[in-house]
């Protein structure tokens, strides 16, 4: 990110604009593959969504400060100012501890035991070194190559599927494409009352005000629950968008019809506290210690995927079917979440790491048992 700054600065033509976006780029894949195993191996069962909710809400925040420097600053300050930011945060990590998973990893339990107290802050912790040990020693003594092989059983196969589904509908929910063409939507939806940046600051600060809901709902409601309520919010969201559009071409006046397009960008914007954080949030939780990294690369490499495939569709579909198809088609996808979360996602809330592979361990065991009984069945029938 400090490159991506500095090209920002030192811009004199577009060549320097296309290298800081590479590197920006790639430093946004290794925070996303990273954060969420980090967050997931320093927090508490009880607070481990919240933490996961409040690093992601840092995307919002950002996007509200550079809406509002953008259009108010040079761009060479407006570099100079996220490179200090930038600075301060390369200034202040390296003080924390690293996980005590890490340290169990690499046999420095005396360093482990001090990551506990540090990060639960709690004088005995002796009930929690014992579980990170368990956890470790049960899962992360395999080579590379057997992590590799590890994927290939069906338990771990089902989680790889389920992450990368849970990424797929984040971004093809429209997500990224309502964030980048926002200003461009206003303005076909022929909204006047009010300037399309000006929608833009204020769905982003609403943003922020709901990732902080997120957080506090989260580890309350459980990772289902809110995930379901969300994609229904968002898929209504999208529906009254893409009704403005229809509406629009039927021949209504854009002036009768401006709160709607506000309305559904709004609505959007409130019904993403779930939608957003709780892909992340799993990806954090109910992987085994040997699959971590594997799961961190593959999560945020099907994100960066689809994101790229919603984006780059998104004005090509707009060409050929017109907005309010594409709206009703992010509608579609966001109900298969809907039905998805409430049928196939575990709830996870409240439990420490190794509850949730024994969970995991007991759910694909019963659903073996499932269908060894059903084959007998089917087998004394004929």
């Amino acid at each position: 990110m400090i490159v991506s700054w500095i090209c920002i600065i030192c811009a004199v033509s577009p060549i320097w604009l296309y290298v800081s976006r590479i590197f920006s780029g790639i430093s946004m894949g290794m925070i996303f593959s990273c954060y969420p195993l980090y967050i997931g191996e320093i927090s508490a069962p009880s607070i481990r969504g919240a933490l996961v909710c409040l690093i992601i809400n840092g995307l919002p925040i950002g996007t509200l400060i550079g809406n509002i420097m953008g259009p108010n600053m040079p761009m060479m300050y407006f570099g100079i100012i996220s490179l200090i930011i930038t600075l301060c945060y390369m200034g202040i990590f390296p003080f924390l501890p690293h996980s005590p998973y890490y340290y169990v990893r690499h046999n420095e339990t005396k360093r482990a035991e001090q990551a506990v107290r540090w990060y639960y802050r709690k004088p005995d912790v002796k009930h929690e070194l014992e579980a990170v040990e368990r956890f470790v020693r049960s899962t992360y003594a395999l080579s590379m190559r057997e992590r590799l092989k590890q994927i290939k059983e069906p338990k771990n196969r089902k989680l790889f599927i389920m992450i990368i589904l849970l990424f797929m509908f984040m971004q093809l929910s429209g997500l990224n494409t309502i964030v980048f063409y926002m200003e461009i939507i206003i303005r076909k939806g022929m909204v006047t009352s009010i300037t399309p940046s000006t929608v833009v600051v204020i769905v982003s600060a609403t943003s922020i005000f709901i990732g902080w809901i997120g957080a506090f709902a989260i580890d309350r409601c459980g990772r289902r629950i809110l995930l379901a309520i969300s994609s229904f919010g968002v898929m209504v969201g999208m529906i009254l968008l893409g009704l403005h559009f229809f509406l629009l071409d039927y021949g209504y006046d854009p002036k009768d019809l401006e709160w709607l397009v506000i309305l559904s960008l709004v609505m959007f914007t409130l019904m993403c506290f779930g939608l957003t954080p709780v892909p992340s949030t799993m990806l954090s939780e109910i992987f085994p210690s040997d699959l971590k990294s594997i799961a961190g690369f593959i999560g945020s490499s099907t994100s960066a995927v689809f994101a790229f495939v919603a984006s780059r569709t998104y004005q090509p579909l707009v060409d050929l079917i017109s907005e309010k198809y594409v709206f009703w088609i992010y509608a579609a996808v966001i109900m298969i979440s809907l039905v998805y979360s409430l049928t196939v996602v575990p709830e996870t809330k409240g439990k420490t790491l190794q509850e949730i592979q024994d969970m995991v361990t007991r759910r694909n065991a019963a659903k073996k048992s499932q269908q060894e009984a059903y084959v007998e069945t089917a087998n004394t029938q004929k």
